[in-house]
């Protein structure tokens, strides 16, 4: 049992890790989260997950680190490390009678926990995830935030074993929460069909938000819908939907919030976020009548530059009300 649990954790923790993937079966790879591996060339990758015996252990060959999962796991995840002790103690307490389970269990474990995804940061100047983020002009520092799976339904097992969906091929936009744990992700087909995009979630009580794990909370936030939107705007995060935009203050009480919601004056359910917005005093940004683009990557596509269209038509109170009622009327 102590090969399938430690395996299980490295693939919990994998998420974190950038550049991660295994190499073989008993064998993973990824840039050091200890050391934080090359400055200089993000692609090197120079620490490895390897079984010896009954465990797993991770060695860096940029620092030296070597640790046991169980030591791995206390200083990159403490809350991983919590729920692998726990888990390493019941096994340890364990009576024998269930000994022949586990070693069946142990048999068709790899194939389950093995991520079938990659870093699109990884794949080949051709291949059309690349061509994707291109397209929509996503800045290359950002391209080792999304992954790409050939079999989205497997890999939306391994989210949440709940799910049950087709094999077909997306991109994937992983979501962490303030601890960089792995909580949901978004698929996004690379063929015109519907939905465009599928949210998963590890628990669905869980409400979303992406960017949790990289901004600045005594900063001002931007709050936009999308994800691929909150790459262009500096500390920013997606609220995933726009009836998350009324949800949001619960986790911010106190923060310095933007409200950029997209530019849909016909669309009924977004006209009546702006208004409930504005009700409450909130900063959001209404948009001129020469915009015409619907959301802030259309805007970028088109050469105009969000942040400068949103630090001039932010508005509060009167001021917004004003400016709503103008542009609700955009034709």
């Amino acid at each position: 049992m102590s090969l399938y649990l430690d395996q299980k954790y490295i693939n919990l923790v994998s998420s974190s890790l950038q550049k991660f993937k295994w190499k073989k079966i008993n064998l993973a790879n990824c840039r050091c989260p200890i050391c934080g591996d090359s400055e200089v060339n993000k692609n090197k990758a120079r620490g490895y997950f390897f079984q010896s015996e009954n465990t797993y252990f991770f060695k860096c060959h940029n620092c030296g680190a070597s640790h046991n999962i169980y030591k791995f796991l206390e200083i990159v995840s403490p809350v991983l490390f919590k729920q692998y002790s726990l888990e390493k103690f019941m096994e340890k307490n364990e009576r024998p009678k269930y000994e022949s389970i586990v070693v069946e269990e142990k048999q068709n474990i790899t194939s389950m926990i093995v991520d079938s995804s990659e870093f699109i940061s990884d794949l080949e100047e051709t291949h059309k995830a690349i061509h994707f983020l291109q397209s929509r002009k996503i800045p290359k520092q950002h391209w080792d935030k999304f992954k790409y799976t050939k079999t989205f339904g497997t890999y939306a097992k391994n989210i949440n074993s709940d799910y049950s969906l087709i094999e077909d091929e997306r991109i994937i936009i992983p979501i962490y929460d303030e601890h960089n744990q792995l909580v949901g992700a978004q698929g996004r087909t690379l063929e015109n069909i519907k939905p465009k995009y599928i949210t998963l979630k590890r628990n669905e009580k869980t409400r979303l938000i992406y960017g949790l794990n990289t901004i600045n909370l005594s900063k001002r936030i931007f709050v936009v819908e999308g994800p691929i939107d909150s790459l262009f705007l500096p500390n920013t995060i997606a609220c995933l939907g726009s009836g998350n935009f009324l949800e949001i203050r619960k986790t911010f009480p106190t923060q310095d919030l933007i409200f950029v919601l997209d530019n849909e004056p016909r669309n009924k359910e977004i006209v009546k976020i702006y208004r409930e917005l504005i009700d409450r005093g909130e900063k959001i940004c209404i948009y001129p009548d020469h915009i015409k683009e619907k959301d802030i990557n259309d805007m970028v596509l088109n050469d105009l530059d969000p942040l400068v269209i949103i630090g001039n038509n932010t508005h509060q109170n009167a001021s917004a009300l004003l400016a709503f009622n103008s542009w609700r009327k955009c034709q």
